[in-house]
């Protein structure tokens, strides 16, 4: 039994956007070839790979199972490419590498962590992504990222979880101005600095919460007093007029990769989670 190429490639299309419309559009076909495409594979497969509901598109078992072959194929690909010399000659490791993760680790953890393999590895094609909290489990299990990095461990037989290291939470304020009784928060479902305040023994049934988007923008705004705030320890820099408040409890959260379970893992993606392991501790120090 042979899969097409084309057809694969409109699954994998599909798996990432969850539309027909934006998966044809992706690749420059129209939604009814997409289509045909899509029923072409499942007749060839003699299974139900899509399943299309009010909600829009989610993949049945097999899909999913299908979703972990494409993604095990590019990774033989890319390695297979650098065996027979397709890619410079100096280079150690070739492919793609995805990482999705949170604002608060993803650039000043994840990143830096990764920064020795890939400058010597330049041959290796490299996205780091920014998505909220929330957001991080459906990046995985759509294939729009190799690895997710999430402040808990999800718990399921698919799924590895490898805890890189923990975030030790500090409560800071303004050096330079006074400190409204404002609390900045990420977004409304951002409940950080509520959890925090119960741990300490306060009660914030009323207290005022301001929102700016992201930890940058939490930082930002604690050292122009626009408010307090509760950030990473690993975060504080010395460029930036913030002050540490003394609390009672420490209160840390895990820092864990995650990414599929599967038969095959490539070169690249084993030098990555080991390379993680080894440095991400020093960077949440």
């Amino acid at each position: 039994m042979d899969l097409p190429s084309h057809e694969l490639q409109a699954f994998r299309m599909i798996s990432q956007t969850r539309s027909f419309s934006a998966a044809a559009e992706r690749i420059h076909i129209t939604q009814p070839a997409l289509t045909q495409r899509i029923q072409s594979l499942e007749r060839t497969l003699g299974l139900t790979l899509v399943i299309r509901n009010r909600k829009g598109i989610k993949l049945t078992e097999a899909g999913q199972k299908l979703l972990r072959y494409c993604q095990v194929k590019e990774h033989l690909e890319s390695e297979l490419l650098a065996d027979l010399g397709a890619v410079s000659v100096d280079a150690k490791l070739a492919g793609r590498l995805r990482i999705a993760g949170y604002s608060s680790v993803l650039h000043s953890v994840i990143m830096p962590s990764l920064a020795e393999l890939l400058r010597e590895n330049q041959d290796v094609q490299f996205e780091f992504s920014m998505h909220e909290m929330g957001e991080l489990f459906g990046v995985l299990d759509r294939g729009e990222a190799d690895f997710v990095v999430i402040d808990h461990a999800i718990r399921r037989d698919s799924i590895e979880a490898v805890t890189l290291g923990e975030e030790q939470y500090v409560f800071v304020r303004s050096s330079e101005f006074p400190a409204p009784n404002v609390y900045l928060d990420h977004d409304t479902d951002d409940r950080l600095t509520e959890t925090f305040l119960k741990q300490q023994g306060q009660k914030p049934k009323d207290f005022k919460r301001c929102y700016v988007d992201d930890i940058q923008g939490i930082l930002q705004g604690v050292a122009l007093g626009l408010g307090q705030g509760v950030i990473p320890r690993h975060l504080l820099r010395e460029n930036l007029p913030l002050q540490v408040v003394p609390t009672k409890k420490p209160m840390t959260s895990p820092v864990v990769l995650h990414y599929f379970r599967q038969s095959y893992y490539s070169k690249l993606q084993k030098i990555t989670v080991e390379t993680l392991r080894r440095n991400a501790k020093a960077h949440l120090g």
